[in-house]
């Protein structure tokens, strides 16, 4: 079934060669400024980073593309009572 959303790719040359020499080695360049976690008794240590007078802190924000998928093939869908709205 087609839904307009491209699956693959992810392998092809191109894609490898961006990953592998521009997106992995700038965040790498970034993780230096990143808050860490250490494992500790009974759970995580944040560890924060050491930063330069001019540097600030990054902070990662990743997004799980896969979610977009979680309402797909649905047959019933939730709505509000119109006395609600």
């Amino acid at each position: 079934m087609k839904k307009g959303v491209y699956m693959d790719g992810h392998e092809r040359p191109d894609v490898v060669e961006y990953r592998n020499n521009v997106f992995l080695p700038l965040m790498a360049s970034f993780e230096r400024r990143m808050a860490k976690w250490r494992p500790e008794d009974p759970g995580l240590v944040r560890v924060e980073p050491d930063l330069g007078p001019d540097e600030r802190r990054i902070i990662a924000v990743f997004q799980d593309e896969s979610c977009f998928h979680a309402n797909e093939y649905k047959q019933t869908v939730w709505c509000a009572p119109a006395a609600d709205l």
